[in-house]
């Protein structure tokens, strides 16, 4: 990726359009936009955002449809100098209005009737205007590389959500340290699989964007839908996919089943999970050995990604049960050009071989910090000593990695109670507050467990004032508890986005303990159907 030296996102997409504006840009359920109709739509769009918020430096939500426009809006918020912020609507009404009121947004942009609980926020309704048939100059926009191009909201372990702040500056250096590691070409087929309110997305869009590629907006129902997704695939000719381990699981026995297998397909990057081996495997034994697969690890609050890790033709050939046949999965691999991290212990010093530490993240992808959180700024976000003498400022991931005799790094898990489900990052503190003040619920407690497919899932373990009560073995008991955890579901379903709705509830006449007097979440995690004992009573 080429670019000027001032790397707004904006200015690096017009400056694309001026090299091919011809080549279509995105395509969607309704359409193609090549990358002059692109730029046509988000000057006129942000022309009017403009003139509604003349002072640069505004938040202005998205609350738009999977679909061409949600791009072409964000770079109109981009190029009118403001900030864009997700308001993905199928996330529940109460998020919505969390994250409205807590960013202060000025403006949203909507191509659909807004909920009632957001009734109280201007809006610009896309579907209500005319689109521009002819050029309007997008207004001189005073931000520079370091103003945040977008905020995200992430699970929060108080159980209040926190938005990240990120600036162009890193974007444009996440693009193009990629472009270094993978052989992108102008003309790539991507997809725009994930909701623009993950952070995956960002890689999505301007790492095709930004690259010359054609961007397929894949609707939330194909997404959804393992064989939808296979037919997209082929029939797009998509060559790089960004995907989820899980996801891609069900994508490979969706491809071993039928027999749809997308040829064309350059690129598997994953990120999110760690890989199981055996699905690669499989899809490479189906599709063959064309497909290059990648591994990431990466962060919200370090730009999406902070490493590589492409896995070897050498590497998944071996036999599963040979020596190292699948470790190698969990090898965080190298960081992006411009990109550190360090794995330290408690003292702050590195960790030595076969040990276990928490990931530090500095360089071109630390974001600003959260928006209207400079305590929690402060707290993650240290500036602390760099061998060979300086400081500079990093952030704590919470992440931890074991340092192997090789040298090498392996993903270890995480130093507090968060969970990664489906590649969504989740605290289950928010969960737990969510459903707390839930009406029935005397004790609560959300772990990640694993269904009977093998799938990671979030659980609720939960007592009840009459739980003692009641006789789980008869009839009426069962059926009480169905109705415990549909009524549990549906108050989820108000108050949380979908990935963070446990796909199970399960009462309890007393959730166990651990000899410190704690819940016992190790003991619930390896829940099986049975009411888990308290660590004393084994």
């Amino acid at each position: 990726m080429t670019g000027p030296d001032r790397p707004l996102l904006h200015e690096l997409f017009d400056e694309r359009a001026g090299r091919h504006p011809d080549r279509i840009a995105l395509r969607d359920a309704h359409g193609s936009l090549a990358y002059a109709q692109v730029k046509l739509r988000s000057d006129w769009l942000a022309a009017e955002l403009h003139r509604r918020c003349p002072r640069p430096g505004a938040l202005v939500g998205l609350h738009l449809e999977r679909g061409a426009d949600v791009v072409v809006a964000m770079l109109a918020v981009l190029k009118s100098g403001h900030t864009y912020v997700p308001l993905d609507p199928s996330y529940p009404a109460e998020r919505l209005l969390f994250t409205a009121r807590d960013a202060r947004l000025a403006l949203v942009v909507s191509d659909q009737e807004m909920p009632a609980e957001l009734a109280e926020l201007p809006v610009l309704r896309l579907d209500a205007i005319d689109q521009p048939v002819a050029p309007v100059p997008a207004p001189p926009a005073e931000v520079t590389p370091d103003a945040p191009a977008y905020v995200i909201y992430t699970s929060g372990s108080t159980g209040r959500p926190k938005g990240v702040e990120v600036p162009h500056r890193n974007v444009a250096a996440m693009v193009r340290a990629c472009a270094r590691r993978y052989e992108l070409r102008e003309g790539d087929v991507w997809t725009l699989f994930h909701s623009y309110s993950f952070d995956f997305s960002v890689w999505e869009i301007w790492g095709s964007l930004l690259t010359g590629g054609t961007l397929v907006v894949v609707p939330h129902a194909t997404a959804a839908s393992p064989q939808a997704t296979l037919r997209l695939l082929i029939d797009e000719a998509v060559t790089v996919l960004n995907v989820v381990p899980s996801v891609f699981r069900h994508l490979t026995r969706a491809a071993v089943r039928t027999g749809a297998l997308p040829a064309g397909l350059r690129y598997v990057i994953f990120g999110g999970e760690s890989v199981d081996i055996r699905d690669v495997r499989a899809w490479r034994q189906a599709a063959g050995r064309t497909t290059r697969f990648v591994n990431t690890y990466g962060i919200t609050e370090a730009t999406v990604f902070v490493t590589y890790r492409l896995f070897t033709d050498e590497e998944l050939d071996r036999a599963e049960d040979a020596p190292d046949g699948s470790a190698f999965a969990f090898d965080i691999g190298e960081p992006l050009d411009g990109w550190e991290f360090r794995v330290v212990g408690e003292d702050g010093a590195p960790v030595r071989p076969g040990e276990t530490g928490e990931i530090l993240v500095a360089g071109d992808g630390v974001a600003l910090g959260y928006l209207n959180r400079p305590e929690l700024t402060a707290e993650r976000f240290p500036v602390l000593p760099v061998p060979g003498g300086g400081t500079r400022r990093h952030y704590r991931s919470g992440d931890l990695a074991r340092l192997l005799p090789d040298g090498m790094f392996c993903f270890a898990g995480r130093a507090d109670d968060q969970v990664k489900i489906n590649g969504f990052r989740i605290e289950l503190g928010e969960v737990e507050a969510r459903l707390q003040d839930a009406p029935g619920v005397r004790e609560l407690v959300v772990v990640r467990t694993v269904s009977r497919i093998g799938e990671p899932m979030l659980t609720a373990f939960y007592t009840t004032p009459e739980a003692s009560s009641v006789d789980a073995s008869s009839a009426g008991g069962e059926l009480d508890e169905r109705e415990h955890a549909e009524r549990l579901t549906a108050h989820a379903r108000r108050t949380l986005p979908a990935h963070m709705v446990p796909g199970r509830f399960v009462r309890l006449p007393e959730l166990p303990v651990n000899p410190s007097g704690k819940t016992d979440r190790k003991a619930l995690s390896a829940w099986q159907g049975h009411t888990p004992r308290p660590a004393s009573a084994r």
